[in-house]
């Protein structure tokens, strides 16, 4: 513990890190890093120009920490394009059958980013802090990719703050850790660290702030809570049509992640105290935060995700009298349906407020 970073942030942090520097894993082998429970390719040890990042799965919650670690490295991010048809696709052809439709995603982006860019980032979350465990696709996608896309080189980090695996680390340590095996100077990558967990910061409590402040207004149209993980809330082929959609049926549109953490786990808790999924607390506590302040909530679910199955029926049981729609996606679902659904839905939230759903309007039924 004594080679981290202190998981808050605080500047003071820069002078500990000179002062107790980490090992120098670069003249390491691949292999005795490994085993250590760091993820490195030997490509890392030199000096990166480009570096690729998969719009999928993390990406959608620290695009910002990425971006403003990399970009003060000097390393340009490569980042894939929106999701796409044929991205799903090429992500399918590559990964086993029983995957969630999430992880081929993700794959398909590592297979696009494999012909664009010199090495892909695919780093691997086991946890952000004790008693708590991110989806298990995030433990292992490092390796996923690896046997999946042929040819592909890969860099990562070990993020593990509960001991999980062989030792316990921070995301702090990981990124300073990683920023010296590209080549970085302790202070550069000291200063890399702590202006990507700055920006980090700021992008969530924006968002968070941003939601909070109509929390307590009452709604003048229909107001949807739409519950889910962040990679598939952001996702352009699974989350973002639903949203546009709510929004085209005169809805206003609230998401799970704009809830702060720390109080989504605490609520999590009080449902269901063995729940220990980092998303599935995020989940489940938002519904709690946000569900006499909302018309309807979505719970949005790629199939065949396990603990969202779970959470979601949690949620049904508990949470009896609210109107709540499960949407199950996956590489067949078409948009027409998704919209029959939601757009049934909506009229249900909209005779529950005692709105008019005939007559014209987004949503009004002819």
């Amino acid at each position: 513990m004594g080679d981290t970073l202190p998981s808050h942030g605080n500047p003071a942090c820069i002078d500990q890190i000179r002062a107790n520097p980490p090992v120098r894993q670069a003249r390491a082998s691949s292999r005795q890093l490994r085993s250590r429970g760091h993820i490195v390719n030997t490509a890392t040890t030199t000096r990166l120009t480009r570096i690729g990042v998969p719009r999928a799965l993390l990406y959608h919650k620290r695009a910002a920490l990425w971006g403003e670690f990399f970009s003060e490295l000097g390393v340009q991010m490569v980042v894939s394009p929106p999701t796409n048809r044929a991205i799903v696709e090429s992500g399918c052809r590559i990964s086993v059958d029983e995957t969630c439709l999430s992880v081929k995603v993700a794959m398909g982006h590592v297979a696009w980013l494999a012909e664009h860019s010199e090495t892909v980032l695919c780093p691997r979350y086991v946890s952000m802090k004790k008693g708590e465990l991110e989806c298990s696709k995030l433990w292992g996608i490092y390796d996923i990719a690896r046997n999946s896309v042929p040819g592909v080189d890969i860099v990562g980090y070990s993020v593990d703050g509960s001991h999980e695996t062989h030792k316990r680390t921070s995301e702090a340590g990981e990124l300073y850790r990683l920023a010296r095996r590209l080549g970085a100077r302790p202070s550069l990558a000291a200063k890399a660290t702590m202006k990507a967990l700055g920006a980090q910061r700021q992008v969530v409590l924006k968002h968070v702030v941003a939601q909070e402040s109509v929390r307590r207004q009452a709604p003048d149209r229909p107001r949807v809570l739409v519950a889910g993980h962040a990679y598939n809330l952001y996702d352009e082929s699974i989350g973002v049509p639903i949203i546009k959609t709510l929004e085209a049926l005169g809805c206003e549109v609230i998401d799970s992640e704009g809830v702060d953490h720390a109080l989504a786990a605490r609520l999590a808790k009080q449902i269901s105290p063995h729940l220990y999924w980092t998303n599935s607390r995020q989940v489940l506590g938002a519904v709690e935060h946000w569900r006499e302040h909302v018309d309807g909530i979505v719970f949005l679910v790629t199939f065949p995700c396990g603990p969202d199955s779970l959470v979601t029926e949690l949620a049904v049981r508990r949470f009896k009298g609210h109107p709540m729609v499960t949407l199950i996606v996956d590489e067949h679902s078409g948009e027409t349906g998704l919209h029959t659904r939601l757009e049934s839905f909506v009229d249900i939230l909209r005779m529950r407020r005692g709105d008019n759903v005939a007559g014209e309007g987004p949503g009004a039924v002819a």
